[in-house]
């Protein structure tokens, strides 16, 4: 991939996550990226093309920076990792996260996040399971509704203890 398409994309995400897809135009992400607003067509063919680039790319950059760890071979080093995968995430990629959650209604962005999270509900049943856990389901269910309230919380600043809740939520969730 040409560098000044993926600066170009590094611009529109860093825009969008700030103003919005709605409202970022094109026009703003060439002045940004100081480049011609026909370079973005033919990168990207359109806005919306732009923006499934940013969404996919993003994701793929997460993954490769996060993997293995749904290897982790101990349960509970698992399920923590589980939960500090909210703040570590957005800490990373805090103009990724707040893109997403700007785009709770597209369909694209959340297919992209399903395919993300596949793997992990299965993980924390098995996770539950081993350590004793009565119901591994709902556990498994719960701990990823925190998970998702968080991400939102953290990738908007909207609370200033999510560090301090995601030690609590760790400290409920030991060895039965």
């Amino acid at each position: 991939m040409s560098t000044r398409k993926q600066h170009i994309a590094q611009v529109a995400l860093h825009l969008f996550g700030e103003k919005g897809y709605e409202n970022t135009s094109t026009q703003l992400i060439a002045k940004a990226a100081g480049v011609s607003e026909a370079l973005i067509f033919k990168h990207f063919g359109s806005k919306d093309q732009l923006l499934e680039f940013v969404v996919k790319n993003g994701y793929k950059r997460i993954i490769e920076d996060n993997r293995g760890g749904l290897n982790e071979p101990d349960p509970l080093t698992f399920i923590h990792s589980v939960i500090e995968l909210p703040y570590k995430l957005v800490k990373d990629e805090p103009f990724f996260w707040k893109l997403q959650y700007r785009l709770a209604d597209s369909e694209m962005a959340r297919q992209q996040h399903e395919r993300f999270m596949r793997p992990v509900p299965a993980l924390l049943r098995q996770a539950f399971g081993r350590l004793g856990y009565p119901d591994p389901e709902k556990e498994a269910k719960l701990l990823l509704i925190l998970v998702e309230a968080l991400w939102k919380i953290e990738a908007n600043k909207t609370d200033e203890n999510v560090r301090e809740m995601l030690d609590f939520i760790k400290q409920k969730y030991q060895t039965q």
